[in-house]
């Protein structure tokens, strides 16, 4: 007799990582109980120093990591008495000196100086004010700025030297018009960026925010409204986040950013945790991938050498002779002064070689035999006839530079040095070679950026009639924030549709044109890029049968709902796979009006694994650009609550601030406050309720709302009258409007009508997607009828008011429910039968499903909708074996997959 077989397939693929990190974190040694507030990074001979801000006892910590993952213990820095209270310390190296900059009780800034990253840092000033929050940076000239945060914002200054402060500059940066603190600036690409924190330090909805200029480092700044803020967390047990540091992470590419967030308040003085996420940079526009509470990829390492033994080992090779040699388990030194000018004495690095790189070198000058006496940094080395180097010469106090292809030298090239460079002192180089671009870095310095056909290699020192110290090196085939793009990215979260993963065609994407048509090479592939009006870069050009695959980490297993991010002429179709499984059925995209006007589309009811996956974005048909992806967790399911304020609010409302109460029967607020209820996960909905103004008519509904909080220190409903993310409804005496709220306020559209104080209205809201339909009364032709094209997707419900007093009542919000996602079949829900006589599979079922059956190398041999009338399939043409059967539901998608063999006459097998 033979026999069919069905068996249930329910593992699904994941990757895992030995090492990772998951915020927010404790580090031991850490202050108790105020944890690890506004916390600095900074990188010193590739380690990475932390700082955070002190209680009253004079005793500063800092800890040491070489890989963001492992800290020492704690580690003390200080104990000058002037650090007593110190707020937000940070350290800045400066040729051959550390300079600690606090404001104790954020009275005013001291500077205080070591030899040594981790001290003993005494002070050096007097009180030199500024109030708080002081931070300095170097521009590519050497100039230092300070800047530091005041009652009007964020305030840059000139720096004359390390240790004094110039005339304070407003620099257009402050949050709401409120307190704004934390100021980090940083260059890339010749763009200032500057990320500040607002608005007090005590609310859940401390946030950051950031802004940018390309003039120079106290010109005025202007803030990414439509980004902003790049960071919140308000609700649960990971909120109050803000104030940190960007850096660039050991891969010496992506970069990253510290924060903090807040676990409680103890004895007026907050406890804070330490964490950091990742930046992703699509071109200019900066985005952090966070917050993120849960295990996260841990960050790449660059091939690097720290020294940290007694001899130098296999790893180096002297081609050209020297005297080089591990001194102190700390430092590679050369020590032999005699040497060819132009061939050196050379050590390189054979560990690693890459095409297109990160390098980083530390040398110093140990002594010189004349003034062409020179050392430095060796690139791109393949042979004695081709490399290039980066010289330090004291003697001319510059950078030189040049290329060797083929045994001949290039022009050298030579940049002046700031004055007073001490080469007697560490000093950091950096190179970063993308093609034939290199760009050159001193101590953090942009110096250089040049373009020569030499290609990658391996790296190392050289020293030209002198003797030398070189330290940490390190070597990274990431360049130009090419590092995201294979890190398992965080969902929830929003992903640019340029980062997918590496590999080329066929693994990371499958491109149906050679070449790339937009001319822009940020990929160096066949992918079709353009420059994209919000920022950065999109695809363009999609079409039939091309398909990006994209790493990402799911915080759960559970539905999430995707928008897309696009622009169409005409409708389009995608679908999304994780894996081999599909999430999605094939969804259409309706068109935008252009190939240039952008639009967000929901994708409802994805169902993703929890953990390090592949999502696969395929186009079906059409043709259209694509720009990002944003992912939030779903919850999909067809509710209708209602509250009628009888007595009390329902256990349904899980926000307020303000002066909530019941009056009369009806939900009353005279004056400021918020209260939300129900689900960030929802989506589509229809809300209706009374409201009545008794004075003022700035009050009415809210809705898709996310990280809704109070302002200020003593959660203060005025100062965060704004703070949330989603839409208001609200009546005025001349008209209906409709305004969205992203921690400020723009008003999207207004219809005119009559409204006045002390007379109850009906109001309904329906909200299909990006559409925002709003009634007034008459509950069958909206007074607004409004598509936004750039929506929240997804959030609460509740009502708001700003100075005013008003009554609501008779509140329901019905959730749609609807999903274009896939999820298991249940296993109640079907029978198969084969009749081996017929050749005919039979599927009993009352669904509405789509079978698809593969054989085992993954062809689809036969693809068939089943319902309860039409459900045969004929697979006559099938040879025996074993198939994979998939059931897709339609409408609300499921899925099933079942393995088959084909050997009996007549068999029947009941799914359990």
């Amino acid at each position: 007799m033979k026999k069919l077989l069905f068996i249930i397939l329910t593992a699904i693929a994941s990757t895992s990582f030995a090492q990772t990190w998951t915020n927010p974190m404790s580090i031991s040694g850490e202050l108790v109980p105020g944890g690890i507030g506004d916390p600095y990074m900074m990188k010193y001979k590739g380690v990475y120093y932390l700082y955070a801000s002190n209680d009253d006892a004079a005793i500063l910590r800092c800890w040491t990591s070489k890989d963001l993952i492992n800290w020492s213990d704690a580690i003390i820095c200080s104990t000058d008495p002037t650090i007593k209270g110190a707020y937000a310390p940070e350290v800045v190296y400066w040729n051959g000196m550390f300079y600690m900059y606090t404001s104790p009780h954020g009275n005013g800034h001291y500077v205080l100086s070591s030899n040594s990253p981790t001290g003993p840092f005494t002070v050096v000033t007097s009180n030199l004010g500024k109030v708080i929050d002081g931070s300095v940076f170097i521009d590519d000239d050497g100039q230092l700025y300070f800047y530091h945060a005041d009652g009007a914002g964020i305030f840059g200054c000139p720096m004359p030297t390390p240790t004094s402060i110039g005339t304070s500059v407003n620099l257009n940066a402050q949050m709401n018009g409120q307190w704004t603190e934390g100021p980090c600036v940083f260059k890339r690409n010749d763009i200032y960026y500057l990320l500040y924190t607002g608005n007090h330090v005590l609310s859940q909805g401390y946030r950051i925010d950031y802004a940018t200029n390309i003039i120079n480092p106290i010109s005025r700044y202007t803030p990414q409204v439509a980004q902003n803020p790049i960071l919140v967390k308000s609700e649960g047990d990971f909120s109050g986040v803000g104030h940190g540091t960007a850096f660039i992470g050991p891969d010496l590419d992506t970069y990253y950013f510290t924060y903090h967030n807040l676990v409680k308040t103890v004895g007026g003085q907050p406890l804070r945790k330490y964490n950091f996420d990742r930046i992703a940079w699509n071109g200019d526009k900066l985005s952090i991938l966070g917050p993120t509470n849960w295990a996260q990829q841990a960050p790449q390492l660059a091939v690097t050498d720290y020294f940290d033994r007694t001899v130098v080992g296999e790893d180096w090779l002297f081609p050209t002779g020297g005297n080089w040699g591990i001194n102190n388990s700390e430092l590679l030194f050369q020590d032999e002064q005699d040497a060819v000018s132009e061939t050196g004495h050379k050590a390189i690095f054979t560990s690693a070689s890459a095409t297109d790189y990160t390098a980083e070198f530390t040398i110093r000058e140990v002594s010189r035999k004349n003034d062409t006496a020179t050392l430095g940094a060796i690139f791109s080395y393949s042979d004695e006839e081709n490399y290039g180097v980066a010289l330090f010469n004291s003697s001319a106090n510059q950078l030189e530079i040049n290329f060797l292809i083929n045994n001949v030298w290039k022009v050298p090239q030579s940049v002046s040095l700031p004055a007073g460079f001490n080469y007697a002192v560490w000093h950091g180089i950096r190179i970063e070679k993308s093609g034939t671009s290199y760009r050159f870095f001193v101590d953090g310095m942009q110096k250089a950026a040049l373009t020569s056909n030499l290609g990658g290699g391996k790296v190392g020192y050289i020293t030209r009639n002198s003797k030398g110290d070189f330290s940490y090196v390190a070597l990274s085939k990431q360049v130009k924030g090419s590092g995201i793009l294979d890190t398992y990215k965080p969902v929830p979260g929003t992903i640019a549709a340029v980062h997918y993963n590496t590999g080329g065609e066929g693994v990371g994407y499958h491109d149906l044109t050679p070449g790339n048509a937009d001319k822009q090479y940020i990929r160096n592939d066949s992918v079709d890029i353009n420059t994209n009006p919000e920022g950065g870069f999109h695809i363009s050009s999609n079409q039939s049968g091309e398909w990006y695959n994209y790493n990402v980490n799911v915080e759960a297993t559970g539905v999430y709902n995707v928008g897309i991010r696009y622009a169409a002429s005409a409708p389009a179709q995608i679908k999304i796979q994780q894996g081999t499984s599909e999430v999605t059925s094939v969804v259409e995209l309706p068109a935008t009006g252009s190939l240039s006007a952008w639009r967000t589309f929901t994708l409802k009811g994805l169902h993703l694994t929890a953990g390090y996956q592949t999502l696969k974005v395929e186009t079906i048909t059409g043709d259209f650009n694509f720009y990002e992806m944003q992912f939030k967790p779903a919850d999909n399911e067809a509710v209708t609550v209602t509250d009628d304020f009888t007595t009390a609010f329902s256990s349904d409302w899980n926000f307020a601030d303000g002066n909530w109460n019941i009056e009369s029967g009806q939900a009353n607020i005279d004056g400021y406050g918020k209260k939300v209820m129900g689900s960030a996960g929802w989506t589509d909905y229809t809300i209706e309720a009374d409201i009545r103004y008794i004075s003022g008519m700035n009050a009415g509904v809210i809705f898709r709302v996310n990280n809704p909080a109070a302002g200020g220190e003593n959660n203060n409903p005025v100062l965060g009258t704004d703070f949330l993310q989603g839409y208001f409804v609200g009546l005025g005496a001349t008209n209906v409007s409709l305004g969205k709220h992203n921690y400020g306020w723009a008003s999207l559209t207004s219809a005119p009508g009559t409204y006045s104080t002390n007379t109850t209205y009906h109001i309904k809201i329906v909200v299909s997607g990006a559409n925002i339909k709003v009634y007034v009364t008459d509950m069958t032709t909206p007074k607004i009828d409004y598509t936004d094209t750039n929506p929240f997707i997804s959030g609460k419900v509740g009502f708001r008011s700003h100075g005013t007093h008003a009554h609501f009542d008779n509140f329901s919000v019905t959730t749609a429910g609807t999903e274009t996602g896939i999820e298991e079949v249940s296993v109640d829900e079907i029978d198969l039968f084969l009749t081996k006589v017929h050749d005919i599979l039979t599927i009993n079922t009352n669904l509405k499903l789509r079978a698809k059956i593969y054989n085992t190398a993954g062809q689809l041999v036969i693809e068939q909708n089943i319902d309860s009338h039409h459900n045969q399939i004929n697979v006559a043409k099938l040879a025996k074996g074993i198939y994979i059967v998939k059931l897709l539901k339609t409408g609300i998608f499921k899925q099933s997959d079942k393995k088959m063999i084909f050997c009996s006459a007549f068999a029947k097998i009941i799914k359990n």
